[in-house]
């Protein structure tokens, strides 16, 4: 299995999931965990990885942060880079793999991503949540958002815990992992410690049949 399923390169040129606004869950990690300045004057550095069009770090560049996004797919890093450059905000786009992260040693002070690892195999995903732990200063805090085994899962299941040919809500996004809360915890263990975890489930009743959508909101620290 590939870490990176291309499909998302065509979902992007079709104008797909370029998304403009940040994640309202996105919002309130931010900015109930740390300030854009820090007590020495410098810029509190953001990263987000499988950061697509860049929505959740333009809110942040725009509050004063320092911003670097991370993905895999160039078409949705130029699409970023492009609002940014007209809308003259800073920020550091970078074409690269979860698993090996080109950035030094302790050099964020908070990294998050909403949906990014559950579209990795869980081994890559492993590997990633190894690279954020290296990543990050001591102390500083990760948040993810990771879709639920508890939801409506369809599809083929490979050989590395990811779902094919997916059926119903999640269809037409290529490979996804769904976890429960055994893998959540495992994923985690021994790498960041784990401060909170919730669970959300949104029913749709309209169309039929009905679908639930489900994922963890897993709230980390090193």
């Amino acid at each position: 299995m590939k870490n990176f399923d291309p499909i998302w390169n065509d979902i992007y040129k079709r104008g797909e999931q370029l998304n403009k606004y940040p994640y309202s869950s996105i919002v309130s990690f931010i900015f109930s965990k740390v300030k854009p300045i820090k007590k020495d004057g410098s810029k509190t550095e953001v990263l987000e990885i499988g950061c697509g069009a860049g929505n959740n770090l333009w809110f942040a560049a725009r509050e004063g942060f320092a911003v670097t996004g991370l993905d895999a797919s160039e078409v949705c890093l130029d699409f970023a880079r492009k609002r940014f450059a007209d809308e003259g905000l800073q920020g550091k786009f970078d074409l690269g793999d979860f698993t090996n992260l080109p950035y030094s040693d302790e050099q964020f002070d908070i990294a998050f991503e909403r949906s990014a690892l559950n579209q990795t195999p869980k081994s890559a995903a492993r590997k990633a949540v190894a690279e954020i732990l290296r990543v990050l200063k001591p102390g500083a805090m990760f948040y993810a958002e990771i879709s639920s085994n508890r939801g409506t899962v369809k599809g083929t299941k490979n050989s590395d815990g990811c779902l094919i040919n997916v059926e119903g809500p999640y269809s037409g996004y290529g490979q996804v992992c769904f976890y429960s809360r055994e893998e959540i915890e495992k994923l985690f263990d021994g790498l960041l410690k784990i401060k909170s975890l919730d669970h959300t489930e949104t029913s749709t009743q309209l169309p039929s049949p009905n679908e639930v959508l489900a994922h963890w909101s897993v709230l980390a620290i090193k």
